[in-house]
């Protein structure tokens, strides 16, 4: 299984996982363990570190990249030409960055781990309980 982690799903699982759902646990679980690929889409770090440079993170995107480092479960996805023209698909989705997360996982043909309900019926299928 492939999955795309929105950022604060991959946050959650490095610092306080207790706040995942079970389903979205199971899947960080399987691709700490190899078995499954979890695809960080670039965006979700600039979000990290957006989010870091205001103070309401603690965990900075170098650190995430030095964490996931080696794992072959995870890797990151640069933002392509398929994801930008995927972003349009999204209208209803306001966050421009949840609109690229939603074209990750479109462009990869991956499920979607993040406890955000808003993110349904956009055609990608959500891992959260």
């Amino acid at each position: 299984m492939t999955f795309v982690a929105d950022t604060h799903a991959l946050v959650w699982h490095l610092t306080e996982e207790r706040r995942l759902g079970r389903a979205a646990r199971r899947a960080f679980r399987s691709a700490d363990a190899g078995r499954d690929l979890c695809y960080v889409p670039a965006i979700s770090l600039v979000e990290v570190s957006l989010l870091y440079e205001k103070g309401r993170l603690r965990v900075s995107p170098a650190r995430i990249l030095e964490t996931l480092a080696g794992h072959a479960g995870y890797a990151v996805l640069p933002l392509d030409l398929e994801q930008t023209m995927a972003f349009g698909s999204f209208p209803a989705v306001r966050d421009p960055m949840d609109r690229l997360i939603l074209a990750a996982a479109r462009a990869t043909g991956s499920r979607l781990v993040s406890a955000d309900e808003a993110l349904d019926g956009q055609g990608v299928e959500r891992i959260w309980d």
